[in-house]
């Protein structure tokens, strides 16, 4: 079996705020920031603080290995506006042998927390696809600070028994450096089987999902959906008729 491993490395910061500006090409109709491009910054700013404290996708790339989200939960108060200024603040939890939980907390410009999220992580190796032993990160373990975000961390979701509400075959657009289909495009086909409708008169709470199988270039996907109370709404996408992924969308007024 293939493993990575890591040099020693001095950490800079075991918790860090990164700023960003809420782009026109990350808004919707409403100027709000879309659930894909919200939870681009998240993942953004996980690389980032990666890459800074030397166990990035670059370092891993060096030994075959590469990070893949697992699961994520995000609750929302506000949604951040066109060119509203926040700052997205990022720590690792703890670290264990198959994955490690990274956290998020989003405030605005005058300092209000409006967005937490935690994710879980795992390494693989690119050539073999299997995940790997985290403990073949030297040192990671000391960077994870063991603080809590206060709030419920993503489960295992239920399946969806109904019939399929969209159905397509992946294409180059959809697939990343990983060789599969990038995670915030599974957001945007989940959050695009709503109408305008329901954009304009409610909000997502929290949305949870829980990444299971790849999806390659040239799988067909096909999406489940069902309503299981309500505004509450569980979601699972399979390729070529087996789980690849399930989520859940959460409204509030």
């Amino acid at each position: 079996m293939l493993f990575c491993s890591l040099k020693q490395t001095t950490y800079r910061q075991m918790k860090k705020a990164y700023s960003f500006d809420v782009r026109p090409q990350d808004v919707d109709f409403q100027y709000r920031i879309t659930p894909a491009a919200l939870i681009d910054m998240l993942l953004t700013t996980a690389g980032m603080n990666a890459d800074e404290n030397g166990f990035g996708i670059r370092d891993l790339n060096n030994d075959d290995c590469s990070w893949v989200l697992l699961r994520m939960a995000v609750e929302i108060k506000k949604f951040p506006i066109q060119y509203e200024k926040i700052e997205v603040e990022t720590w690792v939890e703890e670290v264990g042998r198959a994955s490690t939980t990274r956290n998020f907390r989003i405030t605005n410009a005058e300092g209000q927390l409006i967005v937490k999220a935690v994710s879980n992580w795992a390494m693989i190796n690119v050539i073999t696809r299997r995940a790997q032993d985290l403990i073949a990160l030297e040192g990671i373990h000391a960077f994870a600070n063991g603080e809590s975000n206060e709030m419920e961390k993503p489960v295992r979701l239920q399946s969806v028994e109904t019939e399929p509400v969209g159905e397509f075959n992946v294409k180059y657009s959809h697939i990343d450096i990983n060789g599969h289909t990038n995670s915030i495009r599974y957001v945007e086909w989940i959050t695009d089987c709503f109408s305008l409708d329901t954009y304009k008169s409610k909000q997502i709470k929290r949305f949870e999902i829980n990444y299971i199988n790849e999806i390659l270039f040239g799988d067909k996907v096909s999406i489940h959906m069902q309503e299981t109370e309500i505004d509450d709404f569980r979601f699972e996408l399979r390729k070529n008729g087996n789980t690849a992924c399930k989520a859940r969308v959460l409204f509030g007024e």
